[in-house]
């Protein structure tokens, strides 16, 4: 172990100064022997001893044998650090190539990935698991998670066509046009990254040149939902796909949707802020009165309500949950799916032209 330690000590402080290089080839023919199941050069272990120990040696004798000790113990944690350091990069480089994220528990805490609200991972992570002492659990889970994400390195690299994935009673921004190609958002209206993509399509075209549509997802957290309102918006977007106005130019759903992310109340503030810090009372109430606003009758919208706290549309968001979850494979929201590929979290403006 010492052998190997000094090694990977050695590597490093070579790069920097040339007095350590002449001990790095021996500590390199110490470690290669020890990984072919070998005895180290115990002559050049017992140098770099010699030579570490030297000093406590001509001052406190007594303590060379506890040093001595010592240094095999911080031998193992340095290999056990360098071998877990490199699980982790391999760990995050795998993740950043297949979600976009280098932490799937926390996409946003990944500075190297697209901006997104992420969707958080329920299974306790590898530190709080060992924090409760369920070693068996921290190893289970962690390389459960790691396998979930090399199974779906193929799903990376496929072609990704936005209609394999289409929700039921799909509704376009524009309008369906089979000369154009069709783009899938997964959003939560509650996130403000969402808004800010909605915002870039708008500004790149992108609305005009695809047939845009969406699932909508309300990121769901250990308390609830991460926007408390996410899933009651959610709920009279499916209703009035169900429902569709027939007579709107532009479908209710998506002009509700486009309040929410690019227009404000009166006092100047985001509609999406004011819905996200509502209470659900207030909030119904103003998805009832923009439901009425945008040309439902007093009938219509009583019906919407009714059908948004239905079964059919808890199995209907149930549904789409499984899409995004199980077919789509996302941990980041905003997701869009579009020329042929996924893209995970905001996208600028140029990347939409």
């Amino acid at each position: 172990m010492f052998c190997i330690a000094a090694f990977i000590v050695l590597l490093f402080m070579a790069a920097v100064s040339a007095r350590y290089r002449k001990y790095l080839a021996k500590a390199w023919n110490c470690t290669f022997r020890r990984m072919t199941f070998r005895p180290c050069d115990t002559t050049f272990k017992q140098d770099m001893k010699d030579h570490l120990l030297a000093p406590i040696a001509a001052r406190r004798p007594g303590l060379v044998k506890p040093a001595s000790i010592g240094l095999e113990v911080v031998a193992v944690l340095i290999i056990l650090t360098t071998i877990w350091s490199g699980y982790e990069v391999v760990k995050s480089g795998v993740n950043l190539y297949v979600y976009g994220t280098c932490n799937k528990q926390d996409s946003a805490s990944c500075s190297l990935g697209a901006e997104a609200c992420s969707i958080p991972d329920q299974t306790p992570g590898f530190g709080d698991s060992i924090a409760a002492w369920d070693i068996v659990g921290a190893f289970g889970n962690e390389f459960a998670s790691l396998g979930e994400t090399f199974s779906a390195i193929p799903s990376r690299m496929q072609n990704w066509g936005a209609t394999t994935y289409l929700p039921a009673n799909a509704s376009y921004l524009n309008g369906f046009d089979s000369g154009k190609e069709t783009a899938l958002e997964v959003i939560d209206p509650g996130c403000t990254y969402c808004l800010q993509l909605f915002q870039n399509i708008e500004a790149s075209g992108f609305d005009k040149k695809e047939n845009l549509t969406y699932i909508a997802y309300p990121i769901q957290s250990a308390t609830g939902y991460k926007f408390k309102n996410s899933l009651l918006v959610t709920q009279y977007l499916e209703a009035l796909r169900l429902n569709p106005l027939d007579s709107a130019a532009t479908p209710v759903d998506w002009q509700i949707l486009k309040r929410i992310y690019s227009e404000k109340n009166d006092a100047g503030v985001s509609w999406q802020s004011v819905i996200n810090e509502a209470e659900p009372a207030a909030a119904d109430a103003l998805l009832q009165g923009w439901s009425a606003e945008f040309g439902l009758s007093p009938a219509q919208v009583a019906s919407i309500t009714s059908v948004a706290a239905s079964d059919k549309i808890t199995q209907i968001i149930a549904a789409n949950k499984k899409t995004v979850e199980e077919s789509i494979h996302t941990v980041k929201i905003p997701t869009i799916i579009f020329d042929g590929r996924r893209h995970d979290g905001l996208v600028s403006v140029g990347d939409l032209k």
